[in-house]
């Protein structure tokens, strides 16, 4: 075995400590023990290693090495190691201290792979004195909250060094200079950090070396980072891929890179650059890929970007661009196979484009009434957005003699279509799963659809979301065995139809279901309990219907399930206590139907309705699927889209017959933004502890049978903007404090005749109906009302700074504006409410005292 050179034991499952005589090979050149667990095998003493002197290579990656010893000795009696492995070894900067100092002639390591370990506070200090080092490898370190280490300028030969999602901190400016003056420098990967600053302010001068050698530039996803891009970019002639995506760079695009000959991919998306597109960019003849999709950039597109005759993907999507695309625009771009312009103010006049592409995405461009011809010429198109393009009427015959078609005529590797909102009319074709057996995405929402949804359709294997909401579809879902086909299918969406009938039990066919909306539609019946087997559901939507019998305690089994919707039905009997087992339950929304029985104080144990962070982690489906939930907030029904409800908790239990009293487990509720009991038979007292309900909103307990005193607590609601407890028997004074004297009236008024004190005209008894005449007091009073006038003046100008913050972001990120619409709504009631009380206080205090 002494002779031996090569050894690979990788990924072979031995497990516990590996022996130290393997030392004794004194020949072996190369050695790979790494494996995928670092439960498998582990090190505790680095000596027998330093005993293969002739070793060039080691990888002991996903080993345990967090007690390993002589680590140090190791690198130092390893003259000929070339090429060390570490990656995913429970290293740590408390391990690595008495590794710092390294004989800098004794090792010779080119390439050096430390990532996916737990380094916390500082860099790995031996790695300075490796001054041969050439790949550097710290990505995945998310702990390391360091900056960025200086003495990396020491490494001359450095030409590789990747430092991805490593938390690194501080001034950008400091990384601008190493980049500027490292000569050797070939790739740098510095995404997924927190650097701030700007990159423009660094006052070196670009090095005549970093010149010609620098070819992979990555600095996305640091959101600190600001300020103009800088002009010296322009100045790295061999750069190949740069990517400087998901920061806060603004102004314009600057003309120097259009000098990057040699650039091949251009990543500037999710910044908030603004201006027109560098006509310069056209001349940049090696790009395959322009990428500058949610920026702010306005005016036309230049015709020189139709010179790019490598480019492969065109991404100029959510911007403020306008004008009208001709030929011109793609003259050149005859290999193009994605092009995305949606979101935009685009006016398209294309006739014959050169090129045959595989997406294309364009959404709310101005295309006319009826279906490009040009569409004709694609033949092989597998993604297709129109939507939003004010497309009407019947589909056009031509359609049947190409292999692309939004209905009548689709090609058979088309995988996802969305042509939703226009004004699309007519049936779904009964051989849709013949002309599209590939299709994983059908998104036809928001048009004129009509007729009944074909058997055909539920034969698409592939199909993963079927979106047909918002259409004029009839009839009934079939009682189909077919459906245990769609084995993928998640989203579900069928709302605001005219479909009817009882909920076929093979609706239990659908195991990977996560959302699944049928409301406002005329279904009817109990639910089918094959509908527990959908265990992966997340959204349950089966509002505006006509369900009836008890809610099923088998939906308890529904953990993951997030929200649950039975609005405006006719369930009956008690609220399930098997329901508290869905502690992810962020939307509970049992409004409007014949329940009766107690509240369980359970629902206090609703996790999802307790902590902010447990919400705001969760997300609904693609980004791009326009997804939405009906939701009554204060006092409003409003819809909420998946952008924004993802934010809301919310517990509706109005319009039934609910007796007994108020849990005050529900208090326990601390992330609640809403919640409304009104209209039930709820008796005794508000419970004390209302106040818990930290994040809440909107509180409605009306018309009930509600009585005792309105607790102190409910004054430390500092959200609080809608209240409504009226037609109740409360009385006593209304709580001083906070907002609650500035809400109206009619939030008491109605059935609470012994409630007293601000805002109601009735005082109460220990009320004094004259103002002290004492002079030295009204002195102190007027003194006290000057500060609430500038109390007020202060108010108003913050809500004036948020509500034109918030409104510069909306006309900033045009493509955002639909999006958030909904969640504007929720919102500027307070807003609105408190500027317009603010006033009225301030005018009266003026008023009053001003003279």
């Amino acid at each position: 075995m002494t002779s031996l050179r090569y050894l690979n034991l990788s990924n072979s499952n031995f497990g516990g400590r590996v022996p130290h005589h393997l030392g004794n090979v004194s020949n072996l050149m190369v050695l790979d023990l790494h494996c995928m667990y670092t439960e498998s095998l582990t090190i505790d003493d680095f000596t027998w290693v330093s005993r293969l002197s002739s070793l060039q290579y080691l990888d002991a990656s996903g080993m345990n090495l967090s007690r390993a010893q002589n680590l140090n000795v190791m690198l130092n009696m390893l003259p000929s190691l070339i090429e060390l492995r570490l990656s995913r070894c429970e290293l740590h900067s408390t391990l690595l201290v008495s590794h710092s100092y390294l004989n800098s002639t004794a090792s010779n390591i080119r390439k050096l792979d430390l990532s996916i370990n737990k380094f916390g506070r500082e860099f790995p200090k031996f790695v300075e004195n490796l001054t041969a080092l050439r790949v550097l490898d710290l990505s995945f370190n998310y702990y390391l909250n360091s900056s960025f280490p200086l003495y990396l300028e020491n490494l001359k030969s450095l030409e590789h060094l990747n430092l991805h999602y490593s938390s690194l901190t501080g001034d950008v400016v400091g990384l601008s200079r190493f980049l500027l003056t490292q000569c050797t420098l070939k790739s740098l990967d510095v995404s997924r950090n927190q650097f701030e600053g700007q990159m423009s302010r660094s006052n070196e001068n670009l090095s005549g070396c970093a010149m010609y050698n620098l070819e992979r530039l990555i600095l996305r996803a640091n959101r600190f980072i600001s300020g103009n891009l800088p002009d010296w970019l322009g100045q790295f002639k061999r750069l190949k891929y740069l990517e400087l995506s998901s920061n806060k760079f603004s102004g314009s695009i600057p003309q120097s890179l259009g000098t990057l000959s040699a650039l091949e991919e251009l990543r500037i998306y999710e910044n908030r650059l603004n201006g027109t597109i560098p006509v310069s960019l056209g001349q940049l003849s090696s790009l395959k890929i322009l990428d500058i999709h949610h920026n702010q950039l306005t005016g036309i597109i230049p015709i020189s970007l139709g010179q790019l005759s490598n480019l492969k993907i065109l991404d100029l999507s959510s911007n403020h661009r306008e004008g009208v695309l001709t030929d011109a625009n793609f003259a050149n771009l005859t290999i193009l196979e994605k092009l995305s312009i949606d979101s935009n103010l685009l006016t398209l006049k294309v006739i014959s484009p050169p090129f045959q592409l595989k997406s294309l995405l364009m959404g709310s461009c101005k295309i006319g009434i009826g279906f490009p011809q040009w569409l004709r010429t694609q033949k092989n198109v597998s993604r297709l957005d129109i939507s939003n393009a004010s497309i009407s009427g019947t589909l056009p015959q031509w359609l049947d003699e190409m292999p692309l078609g939004p209905i009548q005529k689709l090609p058979p590797t088309l995988k996802s279509l969305d042509l939703s909102d226009n004004s699309i009319s007519g049936p779904l074709p009964q051989n849709i799963s013949e002309m599209v057996p590939s299709l994983e995405t059908l998104v036809l929402a928001g048009n004129l659809i009509s007729g009944l949804i074909p058997y055909s359709l539920w034969e698409i294997p592939a199909l993963q979301i079927l979106d047909l909401s918002k259409n004029k579809l009839i009839g009934n879902l079939p009682h189909y065995k077919g459906w245990g086909a769609l084995s993928s299918l998640w989203v579900m969406r069928l709302s605001s139809n005219e479909l009817s009938g009882i909920l076929p039990f093979s609706i239990g066919n659908f195991t990977s279901l996560q959302w699944l909306q049928l409301n406002n539609n005329s279904f009817y019946g109990e639910l089918p309990s094959t509908l527990r087997n959908c265990t992966s559901l997340t959204v349950l939507d089966l509002g505006e219907n006509r369900f009836s019998g008890s809610i099923p305690t088998w939906i308890g089994d529904l953990f993951f399930l997030q929200v649950l919707r039975l609005h405006k039905n006719m369930f009956i009997d008690n609220i399930p206590s098997q329901l508290c087992q869905m502690l992810g339950l962020q939307i509970m929304d049992f409004g409007n139907n014949l329940l009766t029985g107690p509240i369980p104080r359970c629902l206090g144990n609703l996790s999802g309705m307790i902590s902010d962070e447990t919400v705001y982690a969760k997300g609904y489906g693609p980004q791009w699927l326009d997804t939405s939930i009906m939701q009554v907030i204060k006092g409003r029904e409003q819809e909420f889209t998946s952008l924004t409800f993802v934010f809301l908790a919310n517990m509706y239990l109005s319009g039934n017959n609910l007796v007994g009293s108020i849990p005050k487990e529900i208090t326990n509720l601390s992330g609640l933004h809403g919640l409304n009991l009104s209209q039930n038979k709820l008796t005794g007292k508000i419970p004390e502890e209302i106040g818990g309900l930290k994040s809440l909103e909107s509180l409605d307990f009306s018309k009930n049978q509600l009585s005792g005193k309105i607790p102190q607590s409910i004054s430390g609601l500092n959200f609080l903007s809608s209240l409504n407890l009226s037609y109740n028997n409360l009385s006593g004074r209304i709580p001083k404090g906070n907002q609650l004297q500035t809400l109206p009236s009619s939030s008491y008024l109605g059935g609470n005749s012994e409630l007293c004190g601000d805002p109601l005209s009735r005082k109460c008894p220990d009320e004094k109906s004259q103002p002290p005449t004492d002079t030295g007091h009204r002195e102190e009073h007027e003194e006290d009302d000057s500060e609430k006038v500038w109390f007020y003046v202060a108010i108003m100008s913050g809500y004036a700074t948020g509500l034109w913050g918030f409104v510069g972001v909306l006309v900033l990120k045009k493509s955002w504006r639909q999006a958030y619409f909904q969640f504007v709504v929720m919102v500027k009631d307070k807003v609105l409410l408190a500027i317009v009380l603010g006033v009225a206080q301030l005018k009266n205090y003026i008023d009053q005292f001003g003279g």
